[in-house]
């Protein structure tokens, strides 16, 4: 902060670290463009914000990763990763009010398994990357969706809540 402003410049992770991944798909996401990617040195794929990338550059050597890429189905990747921050993979059980099915629809698609507990109530069992980003989406659903279940994920959602009510 300087003369009471805050100072906006862009914080570098890894102390600025280069990254050598091999590219294989672009996808936008809330207002922003994303580079999935194969991390061959981690063995997994990621994904990175364009428009917070330095000094990139083209390399002379071989793509890595199809075999992952081969059966990628990028759109289930962008519904499960909210605001594009990863998280673990989970299969998280909704409580949800009758109301709510064409969000969880839209969110997770016409896949998504869902059965009814009565007329005002169904239940729905989606794979999310538990993160802030999907707190934060449940959070805006407000109490007409509630976690079943895994208990750890239930417990990770109380936690979340008392950070946040502890600042007011």
């Amino acid at each position: 902060m300087r003369n009471g402003r805050y100072k906006k410049k862009l914080r570098l992770k890894k102390n600025g670290a280069m990254y050598e991944v091999s590219p294989w798909a672009l996808t936008w996401d809330d207002e922003n463009y994303y580079l999935v990617a194969y991390d061959d040195k981690a063995g997994i794929i990621k994904h990175y914000r364009v428009d917070k990338m330095l000094h990139m550059s083209v390399l002379d050597t071989e793509r890595k990763g199809k075999e992952c890429f081969d059966h990628f189905d990028l759109a289930a990747f962008a519904k499960k990763t909210f605001g594009m921050y990863g998280g673990v993979d989970t299969e998280v059980t909704l409580n949800c009010a009758s109301y709510l099915a064409g969000v969880i629809i839209d969110r997770f698609g016409h896949d998504t398994w869902m059965v009814s507990i009565d007329q005002e109530h169904f239940r729905a069992r989606v794979l999310a990357a538990v993160s802030p980003q999907f707190f934060g989406w449940l959070t805006g659903i407000g109490a007409g969706m509630q976690i079943e279940g895994p208990e750890n994920v239930r417990e990770q959602y109380r936690e979340y809540l008392q950070e946040i009510i502890e600042k007011y």
